[in-house]
């Protein structure tokens, strides 16, 4: 006998369904559920997310059987859910599929989990579940990816999302799967202005002329859904023929950071980060990030997150604090960073030293990306930049934006710079009570 439930699961965009009656689940049910009940998932997910939820149960990951989704025709969705805890009655499994940053495509896909074998309140201590489950979006699907959520509810309740990829209403972030047939947007653009030598004194304080007529990326958006972000970030951008100035300037109520040395694991507090593809073959980058207490992180990957720490990149910052970055019980204001970057550091480990673009001269461009890292007290973490990758993941090099290089104008000699970001930029923290730090 299969499960059986008297009531109609309603899609509604804030809690995922209205609350249904007891679903009830026999030894049959169980029997057929068997087979997907597992004591390890696949080492070849698609989309490894290992999202916790309140810590009783584990989202790992998802795989679709599609690498493109297409308007009008299904598609395979294989979840996979690690039971730490059991949950009692009440409990149900939630899908939502929709465009990034918009309710308009919003499709439910609410269902009980391994074919309405194994209810959640059946699931035992342990167990990961696969539960495999078809799904379409309209023939009128317009954007360009379509994004995969999911988690458990229960009444007006839904588990907390404690850690991995999720939005502000505690849905995991399964994935964002490219739309066959729907345009991409065009990538983010930005022309940095060619600058004199010694132009830009490096003290964090941004207060050099140069600052004040250099390209602004406009202010970062949310990483997974590219909506408004929680706190104001930019950054700024202006080269010569040695370095690129890089300048992020962050309204921060709570600046936070305890990490000090070189290396250390910066974007597990609050950081900036900054990649780039100089070459832009999607291969082989360079990572650089800087906290507020002017640590430095810098690493060569050869290919895809293969960080290569022992690298050594010869980029110099400054930080300039508006507030401290040791006391949660006070009200900061915020943090500047300057750093110069050797235009040669994109080589990365290079032997041959040789590479597309590096270092390069006024019209090349580099694929690039900024990210910014903000953890309140009491808060979670919190991801924004500026092109955003809309996944849980700032090494999309496939989402990266391109930076230009600009001549003392700031034009290139073919195509015009494109007009600067329409977002209102920020200005250096400033106060009485300013701290500095500087790392070579």
């Amino acid at each position: 006998m299969s499960i059986r439930t008297l009531g109609m699961c309603l899609s509604v965009l804030m809690f995922g369904c209205v609350e249904q009656s007891a679903e009830v689940v026999s030894e049959e049910d169980v029997k057929a559920a068997k087979e997907n009940i597992l004591t390890a998932p696949p080492a070849n997910l698609k989309y490894k997310v290992n999202a916790e939820l309140e810590g009783k149960v584990t989202y790992l990951g998802l795989d679709v059987d599609t690498d493109v989704a297409t308007p009008g025709k299904a598609f395979t969705l294989t979840h996979y859910w690690k039971v730490n805890e059991p949950l009692p009655e009440g409990w149900r499994l939630f899908v939502h599929l929709e465009a990034p940053g918009s309710r308009a495509n919003h499709l439910n896909a609410d269902h009980v989990p391994v074919g309405g074998k194994y209810p959640v309140h059946a699931w035992k201590k342990g167990e990961i579940i696969r539960d495999s489950h078809k799904v379409s979006i309209g023939a009128g699907w317009k954007a360009p990816l379509v994004e995969v959520y999911a988690g458990l509810w229960k009444g007006p309740n839904r588990l907390k999302v404690t850690s991995g990829p999720h939005d502000a209403e505690n849905r995991v972030l399964a994935a964002a799967l490219p739309v066959g047939g729907v345009k991409p947007p065009e990538p983010k653009r930005l022309v940095a202005r060619k600058i004199k030598a010694d132009a830009v004194k490096l003290d964090g304080k941004l207060d050099d002329a140069v600052w004040k007529e250099a390209s602004s990326t406009g202010l970062f958006v949310n990483t997974i859904d590219g909506g408004k972000a929680a706190s104001r970030t930019e950054a700024k951008l202006l080269w010569d023929d040695k370095y690129l100035y890089v300048a992020f300037v962050m309204e921060d109520s709570d600046v936070w950071s305890t990490l000090t040395n070189r290396d250390d694991k910066l974007w597990t507090q609050e950081a900036v980060e900054l990649f780039i593809d100089a070459d832009g073959d999607g291969k082989t980058y360079v990572e650089l990030q800087a906290n507020p207490r002017g640590a430095l992180f810098d690493s060569y990957l050869p290919t895809y997150r293969k960080n290569e720490n022992d690298f050594d990149s010869g980029v110099k910052v400054a930080v300039n604090v508006d507030g401290t970055v040791d006391k949660r019980d006070d009200q900061d204001k915020g943090w500047t960073v300057e750093m110069q970057i050797p235009l040669i550091a994109a080589y990365g480990k290079s032997v041959a030293k040789e590479m597309k673009n590096v270092p390069p001269t006024v019209g090349a461009m580099w694929r690039v990306n900024f990210f910014r890292m903000d953890l309140p007290a009491g808060k979670p973490q919190a991801g924004t930049g500026w092109s955003p990758p809309l996944v849980g993941d700032f090494h999309a090099l496939d989402k990266f934006g391109q930076l230009v290089f600009g001549d003392e104008s700031g034009h290139v000699p073919v195509a015009a710079s494109p007009k600067p970001p329409a977002a209102a930029p920020l200005d250096p923290p400033h106060g009485k009570h300013t701290e500095k730090h500087a790392a070579k």
